[in-house]
Parts: structure tokens; sequence; C-alpha cells
């Protein structure tokens, strides 16, 4: 009985002594082990992009910018959604050239105005060109473009394009079923099978489908799925000119058309409202997906609706 009280005493004084004694007395081994904080592991690193329709410069959008001279008025109220993104995917429905002439009203041939370029660029956008509208002046307003858009360093494609954010590598392709309807949908699924090894995320961005319905057809149903079991990850659907809808399959995102972000179509509630996205993306997975309403308001600027 005496022994087993001695042992707690020393037991005791032993705790005390830990306790009480300042660390640097203590042995380096004793200090490390009580001093050594627990170990923390880093987040992922993730990329925030921002998924928008149809941008058109053509038309009223230039007129109004000229008149107003002023060629950040399309973004101005957007602009804060916008920069909260490591970049911006939206299809550019005009091509941008030198001395682009006054669009009038009800006409289909689009121009932007080449003083647009340093707010597509400071807005982050990256930009699809796969549609009806690119050559409407031809091959050499389809160069002006590219020549434009790669002096101001803004990324463009339908050819393969990939760039990298926080280390995630990122991929484009772009397609117009609309100019060209006999497309086979093999070329993209065989494109698509091509380069999803180069990159973590794969984006198809395509034109397609007819314009203002609320849904999309089952023909593209169908093909955006065979393009997701071929490796794509995000499908980026445009031209109907309304939103029809999203989904999620094998946890990828379809959007089958985004309708209107920046466009002159304020003859109804459909093309002058739509959804933008954001998606949140690590290495390997949406992180989460979050759509916001938009109202485009005096025919050319988009406003977060609450």
């Amino acid at each position: 009985m005496k022994l087993k009280i001695f042992l707690l005493f020393l037991i005791s004084l032993c705790l005390l002594y830990f306790i009480f004694t300042p660390k640097r007395f203590l042995s380096p081994l004793v200090s490390q082990i009580v001093s050594s904080p627990t170990p923390t592991t880093s987040p992922p690193p993730v990329v925030f992009l921002g998924l928008v329709g149809d941008l058109g410069l053509g038309r009223h959008i230039t007129s109004l910018a000229r008149g107003k001279n002023d060629f950040s008025w399309p973004f101005a109220q957007i602009y804060p959604w916008l920069q909260s993104h490591d970049f911006n995917l939206a299809n550019l429905e005009s091509p941008i050239i030198a001395d682009c002439p006054e669009g009038k009203t009800g006409t289909f041939t689009f121009c932007g105005d080449t003083k647009f370029l340093p707010y597509l660029s400071e807005n982050k956008l990256i930009l699809n060109l796969a549609n009806n509208h690119t050559l409407n002046y031809g091959q050499d307003g389809y160069r002006q473009t590219e020549s434009f858009l790669t002096q101001s360093n803004i990324l463009y494609f339908p050819k393969f394009t990939s760039t990298s954010y926080q280390g995630i590598s990122f991929g484009f392709l772009g397609y117009d079923f609309i100019s060209n309807p006999r497309l086979d949908p093999q070329t993209l699924i065989d494109d698509v099978k091509k380069y999803d090894p180069a990159v973590d995320w794969l984006t198809v961005s395509i034109h397609w489908g007819n314009e203002y319905l609320p849904s999309a057809e089952t023909w593209r149903i169908n093909l955006a799925h065979q393009l997701v079991d071929a490796g794509a990850d995000i499908i980026h659907g445009h031209h109907p000119h309304v939103w029809q809808g999203y989904e999620l399959y094998k946890e990828k995102p379809i959007f089958y058309s985004f309708g209107n972000f920046i466009f002159d179509q304020s003859w109804s509630y459909e093309t002058s409202h739509s959804q933008i996205a954001e998606l949140k993306l690590s290495k390997t997975r949406v992180e989460s997906l979050k759509l916001s309403s938009i109202e485009i308001k005096y025919n050319s600027q988009p406003v977060l609706m609450p």
C-alpha cells in the first residue's frame, strides 16, 4: 500500500514538473514533443471560371458606345462579377475590324469597334469564334479579329487552345453547327478524345440549336452526353439567344444555351434576361456551381438581378 502511494506521489511530481517547468529547461527531445504544433495540410488550389453566352459588339452596342464615347459601357454593371474570376468564357458574336461601319437596326451583318479591345482584356475574357457571325466581313474580317485579339493578349479559339491558372490546366475547342449544319458529330468526339489527356479541364464551346426554343433538342442532349463520355469536362452552348438550362452529367456541367450576355435583343423577356454561371474548380472536380440571373438594360448592358 505504501509503495502504491509512493509511486502515485512520483507520478504527480513528474506531471507537475512538465506542466510548470519552462520549455527552455526541458531536454530538446521533450521540448520538441511538447511544443510541436499539429501538422496542417494546405487546401488544394482552385480556379474560378465565369461562363456567359452571346457577346455581340455589333449594331446598337457599337453605336451606343460611340455615342457615349465610352466603350466600357456594356461591361460597367457586370464588371465586379467578371473581376471576381480568374477568367470568363464568352461567345464573341461579331468580328472586330478596323473602321467598323455603323450597324443599322435590322441588319444581321455584325462588327465591333476596336476600342472595345481593352475592356475585353480587362474583363479577363476568353472568346469562342466558332459561330455564324464570325465571317460577316469575310476572311479579311476574321484575320483582323484574330490579329486584334492577339495584339491585346486575349485568348481565343476554335482550334484547340490551352492555358493554366493556379497550376490547373484548361483546354478549349469550338464548333459551329449553324454555319456548318453537316458537321459530323464524330469529329467533335474524336477531337475530345485527342485533347482531353492534355489538360485537366477540357471545355467544348458549341454554336448549335434552333433559336428561341425554351429547351434543347434531343440530338443536342445526346451529343453532349457523348462528348462527356469521350472526355469533355464542360459543355458551353450558345446561339439560341435564350437560356435553355443545364444539367450535371457524370458530375460534368452541360449548359445547353446561355442566352444573351451583351446583345441588342430587347424585344422579348427571354432575349433580354438570362443566366450566367460561376464554377469553382479544383484539379479534379467541380467544387461549386452558382447561377446568377441577369437583365440586359438599355439594350446593351447586363445587370445582375436581385
